[in-house]
């Protein structure tokens, strides 16, 4: 008779390819109902709002958004999801067309979204009630929030793209869905809430040195950071300014990196040396997570 003392190993009892490193098991994501919560360690308890829109097009100033999800999290001082709060969606009509591509993309149609109209108020007072929000590649979702909630300004976020080095954990890319398969998940449809719940199965996901996802964006999030730019930067030194972790911000016209403030008068002394010798003073801004990513 075969004894079974785990989930985990009645899983690979009952596989018929248990051991076949040619083949890898996806296990749809669970219902909010079903999430897998830890038991509180001691401490304080931190809110958090994971969210995630679904809009018309990427230009904040002329797009909409059509569809959000907000899920609020409780999480303990390990970075452990130990209670859902509350949770909420909401269509919305944009006043105009939903473009075919969007439709294609989530399912979501001009008559899904006819007439539907979002209780601002409860959706700001929701979102204003957690500690800080999360959502994945947060720039994106900040700028449409913002524009319809303005009261939110301000408000601390953190990104799960860009506030977590993902290669570092031995994860590659860093797209929510090809992540999710990486720790053995996979969920069906691109809808708002549906984002928002195969992201809290990733930020629940612990690392091989016991942490897990969300507690190290968290931490890293709320460390202060300084945003450097390499004012009037030579257009034959993008290569070097490449090599060493700088973007290209088009708006301000400047190659730029964050670093950790510790670092800044290093970076400064690297820039005047590599990149433009002769001048100007490279321009820099202080970062927490009121203003990063926006």
């Amino acid at each position: 008779m075969t004894h079974i003392t785990s989930a985990a190993s009645g899983e690979a009892a009952l596989s018929p390819f248990a051991g076949d490193a040619d083949i890898r098991i996806l296990h749809r994501v669970s219902s909010l109902s079903d999430f897998p919560l830890a038991e509180p360690g001691d401490g304080p308890i931190r809110t958090v709002a994971v969210i995630d829109t679904e809009t018309t097009g990427t230009d904040p100033d002329h797009d909409e958004i059509i569809d959000i999800a907000v899920v609020i999290v409780a999480v303990d001082p390990v970075g452990q999801i130990v209670r859902i709060d509350r949770a909420g969606q909401a269509l919305r009509d944009p006043g105009m067309p939903i473009p075919s591509a969007i439709t294609r993309l989530t399912g979501i149609t001009d008559a899904d979204v006819c007439d539907k109209v979002i209780d601002l108020d409860a959706l700001e007072a929701l979102i204003a009630s957690a500690d800080v929000r999360i959502a994945h590649n947060a720039a994106f979702d900040i700028a449409f929030v913002e524009w319809l909630l303005p009261g939110l300004a301000g408000a601390a976020w953190a990104c799960s793209a860009r506030d977590f080095d993902w290669l570092e954990y031995g994860f590659d890319g860093a797209k929510l869905g090809h992540l999710l398969m990486q720790i053995g998940r996979f969920n069906n449809g691109h809808r708002a809430m549906a984002d928002v719940i195969s992201l809290l199965h990733l930020l629940a996901h612990r690392l091989a040195d016991g942490s897990t996802v969300i507690g190290v964006i968290l931490a890293n999030a709320e460390r202060p950071t300084v945003r450097i730019e390499a004012t009037g930067a030579p257009f034959d030194k993008r290569s070097i300014l490449k090599g060493r972790g700088y973007r290209w911000d088009p708006a301000a016209r400047a190659w730029w990196i964050e670093i950790p403030a510790e670092d800044l008068e290093n970076e400064r002394l690297w820039i005047q040396r590599e990149v433009t010798p002769w001048g100007p003073t490279p321009r820099t801004r202080p970062l927490t997570w009121n203003e990063r990513h926006r």
